[in-house]
């Protein structure tokens, strides 16, 4: 890498290049970051990952940083992050969609979450937010959390400050008038204040206005009360029944996950951020602790049994999550079988997880140090039983369901997603390997033991609905197979290595990511050196797959397939939006 750092030293001599590991960061003055990123993306690194803007009210600055892989075979463990210091008062960067087309949301969701502006960006609008948010951006140090319970009784108009009172004094019993507040709350009389006012991009108006080519072509919703769509809806431009247009529009089910991490210590972050995922809990957890393990310079110290129940954990999560998806594909495909048969073998997998972790749905069961407790006796013969009784299931799919004429129909050269389109826009998981790109983190950058283990990275080249559905259902061999090669690597010992007083991360960064079951899922920390993370940046594989690939597979397709298109790139709504 040595050869990268002096051409960029050529281009900005003021540049500062750090190396970590496999990470290289870059920090150049903002009126060279354009040509630096060009000779990043000439050497290789073509793969975008994440944009993460860091706010630092004292030095009256802020920092943005584009994190960039390769899918080149030399490249692809490492990791360049390459940023800019800019004033605060005045927030201003240069867009980098030119050279990374992938930037495009992820520079969107920093523009609105702190405000920065990013000149030569196409279409530089909210994403997440409310229509009508009118107050600072949300992940600047000034902007605080109010507490719930009184935003909402304020809302509500209700004089109650409980919701139950065993001898509610006077004051509190609620009135006749107090209910028909309710009816129309302020926070209503608010949303219906700003349908009047044109600066409010309310109910998408800027949205449909995008979409409209010409006066053939109309504006729909797809969602988001649509039952394919999820907590989230694209706005279509169609001529006839043909799309030519798509705008997302998410944010539905934005929770504010990055600047809540900021409110809580690393180990209470644990539950709050497996919830995007509920169903891959242990997957959005991976690189979270591997971060934070890094940060406490434990990296070393986790002991070997749990680093392979960590991967259990997370090939059973995996399973989880493609079972799941597969269903709901049955359904959007016609093919009510296959929503039955996957959700009921599911729970083959969820019992066998249960055992361990002692929950069925999110376990929080990695912790910083190892995971929460070990395996109970005779689990693991109940896992490979398990693995052989899934398997024989999972065998009956592919004459069932992947060998359908109806599925075959609906699925075979629809969204194609060609190999450069995919490697230009960030895509990830299975969709990116099944538009003929072999990359996954678990072989890329081996973490947690992961390169003990003998397994195969399902590839196709089609890329198209079809191939993105086979590539799903191979990975679940594939996750079988490393299971009970787990299972029967493992020796006993202990599971966790001790942590005892508050932890504080030392001072610096952390970035960690691992292959999680829609794909790579990275988890950027910053720390000050107390109990708390300064900036938490995550970035989840839905957020990558479904904003890029829609806006570029849609147009061209007919609107009836917009479920299967949509679906075969496995999104997650509450995993997009955070």
């Amino acid at each position: 890498m040595n050869d990268l750092i002096e051409n960029v030293q050529k281009i900005a001599p003021e540049a500062q290049c750090t190396v970590k590991g496999n990470r290289i960061k870059i920090v150049t003055p903002v009126e060279s970051v354009v040509k630096v990123a060009e000779v990043v993306k000439e050497y290789g690194f073509n793969h975008i990952e994440s944009v993460c803007a860091t706010d630092y009210p004292t030095t009256n600055t802020m920092e943005v940083l584009y994190i960039v892989g390769s899918v080149e075979e030399a490249l692809k463990s490492k990791v360049v992050i390459l940023g800019s210091r800019i004033p605060r008062d005045n927030p201003v960067f240069p867009t980098l969609t030119n050279i990374w087309p992938g930037a495009y949301f992820h520079e969107r969701e920093e523009y609105e979450m702190l405000g920065i502006r990013f000149e030569g960006h196409p279409r530089l609008a909210k994403l997440l937010l409310p229509d009508d948010w009118d107050d600072i951006p949300p992940l600047r140090k000034d902007y605080h959390l109010k507490k719930w319970g009184a935003i909402e009784r304020a809302d509500s108009g209700l004089r109650i400050e409980r919701a139950v009172l065993h001898n509610p004094p006077p004051e509190c019993i609620p009135t006749q008038s107090d209910f028909v507040k309710v009816k129309t709350p302020p926070l209503l009389q608010r949303f219906q204040q700003a349908l009047d006012v044109p600066e409010y991009d309310t109910l998408g108006r800027q949205l449909f206005q995008w979409v409209r080519r010409d006066e053939r072509t109309i504006a729909i919703s797809f969602g988001i009360q649509h039952p394919g769509s999820g907590h989230m809806r694209l706005v279509l431009g169609v001529d006839g029944d043909i799309i030519t247009e798509v705008e997302p529009d998410i944010g539905y089910v934005h929770r504010g996950k990055e600047k809540m991490c900021e409110y809580k210590n690393y180990f209470q972050n644990i539950p709050l951020l497996e919830r995007p995922t509920v169903h891959d809990s242990s997957g959005m957890l991976f690189p979270y602790v591997l971060a934070v393990e890094d940060l406490l310079d434990i990296s070393d110290k986790v002991p070997e049994r749990a680093k392979y129940l960590r991967i259990i954990m997370a090939e059973f999560n995996r399973l989880l999550n493609h079972t799941y998806w597969l269903a709901i594909m049955g359904i959007f495909t016609g093919h009510s079988t296959m929503f039955m048969w996957p959700m009921a073998d599911r729970e083959l997998i969820i019992d066998a997880a249960q055992r361990l972790a002692g929950a069925r749905v999110t376990f929080a069961y990695f912790v910083p140090g190892g995971v929460r407790n070990d395996a109970p006796d005779g689990w693991t013969d109940y896992v490979l039983k398990v693995c052989d009784k899934f398997e024989e299931r999972i065998n009956h799919y592919k004459e069932m369901y992947f060998e359908n004429p109806l599925f075959l129909n609906r699925t075979v050269g629809v969204g194609v997603l060609r190999r450069q389109d995919a490697i230009d826009l960030g895509i990830v998981g299975p969709a990116l390997r099944a538009s003929g790109v072999c990359s996954d983190t678990r072989r890329d950058e081996p973490y947690s033991l992961y390169d003990t283990i003998d397994f195969d990275v399902p590839v196709m080249k089609e890329g198209d609905s079809y191939a993105r559905c086979m590539v799903s259902y191979l990975e679940m061999y594939e996750s079988l197979k490393i299971i009970r090669q787990a299972v029967k690597m493992m020796k006993p010992g202990p599971v966790r290595y001790p942590l005892r007083g508050r932890v504080r991360g030392k001072e610096g960064e952390a970035y960690a990511r691992t292959e999680a079951a829609r794909g790579s899922l990275s988890i950027y920390i910053l720390s000050d050196g107390k109990e708390r993370p300064y900036r938490v940046r995550i970035s989840t594989p839905s957020f990558r797959n479904l904003l890029a690939g829609v806006k570029k597979m849609l147009p061209g397709h007919r609107v009836a397939d917009v479920p299967v298109i949509h679906w075969s790139l496995n999104y997650w709504a509450v995993e997009a939006d955070r």
